[in-house]
């Protein structure tokens, strides 16, 4: 990592501050929150549209010493309720592992385009948070439609990545076109907190760099 930006540092302090969020956008705020704090003199800009791209938008773009950092978010529940510190949290059920796979691996195809494109661009990251275990698990089923693009652990994501053939027109709305990703990215799932034994308590991290 960048001795000037340590995504590593920021998700250690993301750690220390907050064991669950609400949504993605409170997630979002809270990085936004803790890259300040840490890089006081960067630019710190949510949803940025890039100039080469008019509908593009990258959940948080850092400017730190004229160097430009991306990082896109995904933060997919399943439902629960947990209280924490007196303060309550009501998640939704996201469920979706295919789309949500596929929108994980479209956020680094976004950065790597990025990279090619931002004179600037020094690293890229793509930041998946999850108490959906199964998302590290890989696809058993014979017909499994999601099989290249499935998020489990262990596996490397690289080249052409698409739907099977038996993927229906309606799973694959809005998310139809081929990704295309020019590098190789490990897929390793971490633990991000514990917060009860409850099949629903315990959240992962998934981290990927692109640069």
């Amino acid at each position: 990592m960048e001795k000037d930006f340590d995504i590593n540092l920021i998700l250690l302090k993301l750690q220390e501050k907050r064991k669950i969020f609400v949504s993605e956008i409170d997630l979002q705020i809270e990085i936004g929150f803790i890259i300040k704090s840490l890089y006081p003199k960067a630019k710190v800009r949510a949803e940025y549209c890039p100039s080469f791209n008019s509908n593009m938008h990258i959940d948080i773009v850092v400017n730190n010493n004229d160097s430009l950092y991306a990082i896109e978010l995904k933060y997919k529940t399943k439902k629960c309720f947990k209280t924490i510190d007196n303060e309550v949290y009501n998640l939704k059920e996201h469920g979706a592992r295919d789309i949500n796979s596929y929108l994980y691996l479209k956020d680094i195809e976004r950065l790597e385009k990025c990279r090619d494109n931002i004179y600037n661009f020094k690293k890229g990251y793509t930041l998946f948070i999850t108490n959906d275990l199964g998302y590290k698990n890989k696809p058993t089923r014979e017909n499994c439609i999601y099989k290249k693009l499935a998020l489990y652990d262990g596996s490397v994501k690289n080249g052409v990545l698409d739907w099977e053939d038996n993927a229906g027109i309606g799973t694959k709305k809005n998310c139809n076109k081929p990704l295309n990703l020019k590098g190789s990215y490990s897929i390793k799932w971490h633990e991000y907190s514990k917060i009860d034994d409850s099949n629903t308590g315990t959240f992962m991290y998934l981290l990927n760099e692109i640069y």
